[in-house]
C-alpha cells in the first residue's frame, strides 16, 4: 500500500509540478517561466497587462489565457505573478474593479491609457525581445511539437514511477531509442540548413 502511495503522489507531483514538458526538475522548458519569461524585463508583464485591458475589460483568469495565447503557449504566466501586478495597477490607478458574476472584473481607467501612451516605445521593444525566433507561423507548429515532447516525458516518467526503469534491459533499449531519435533529428535538422 505505501508503494501504491508513494507511486500515486510522485505522478501527481510530475503532472502537476509546472516548469515545461519536463516537469521542474528538468529545467523551464517552452511552459511557465519559459521561453517568454526569458525576455521579459523587470515592469514588461505589467505593460502587457495594461495593454490587454485596453483591448476589453477582464477578470484575472481571462488574462492568464489570453497571454497564453499571445505567446502561442509557451508563455503562460501564473496566478502569483498576474494578480499582484493587477492590486498593484488598482493602486496606481491604472485600472478599476468591479464584480460581475462573482468574479473580480479589471478595466482600464484614462490613467492607465495615458500611461501605456507614454510607454509606447517600451511596450514595441518588449514586443521585440518576446516575439518567437521562428516567427508568427512557426509558433503553431512549435506547440504542437512541444506538446509531443511532453507527451514523451510523461509516457517515461509515469512509467518510471510504476518501476519500469528498475529493469537494466528496459533502460538500456530507453538510451538506445534516444540516441537513435538524436540522431535522427540532428540529421533533420542538417538537412534543413
Amino acid at each position: 500500500m505505501f508503494e501504491s502511495h508513494r507511486k500515486q503522489q510522485w505522478k501527481l507531483r510530475f503532472r502537476h509540478s509546472g516548469g515545461g514538458p519536463f516537469g521542474k526538475w528538468f529545467g523551464p522548458g517552452f511552459g511557465t517561466g519559459g521561453f517568454g519569461q526569458a525576455r521579459f524585463e523587470r515592469g514588461d508583464l505589467k505593460l502587457v497587462i495594461l495593454d490587454l485591458l485596453s483591448e476589453q475589460p477582464r477578470h484575472g483568469y481571462d488574462i492568464i489565457q489570453a497571454l497564453e495565447k499571445r505567446f502561442h503557449g509557451f508563455y503562460t504566466p501564473s496566478p502569483g505573478s498576474v494578480y499582484p501586478i493587477l492590486q498593484l495597477l488598482e493602486d496606481q490607478d491604472f485600472v478599476k474593479s468591479n464584480q460581475q458574476s462573482g468574479k473580480k472584473v479589471y478595466t482600464i481607467t484614462q490613467d492607465g491609457k495615458k500611461f501605456l501612451l507614454e510607454n509606447a516605445e517600451e511596450i514595441e521593444n518588449m514586443q521585440e525581445r518576446v516575439r518567437p525566433p521562428w516567427g508568427e507561423h512557426g509558433a503553431f507548429h512549435m506547440h504542437e511539437l512541444k506538446e509531443e515532447i511532453g507527451r514523451t516525458a510523461r509516457l517515461i516518467f509515469c512509467n518510471a514511477a510504476e518501476g519500469a526503469l528498475n529493469n537494466p534491459k528496459t533502460r538500456e533499449k530507453l538510451h538506445a531509442a534516444f540516441a537513435h531519435f538524436r540522431s535522427e533529428l540532428e540529421t533533420i535538422f542538417k538537412e534543413a540548413k
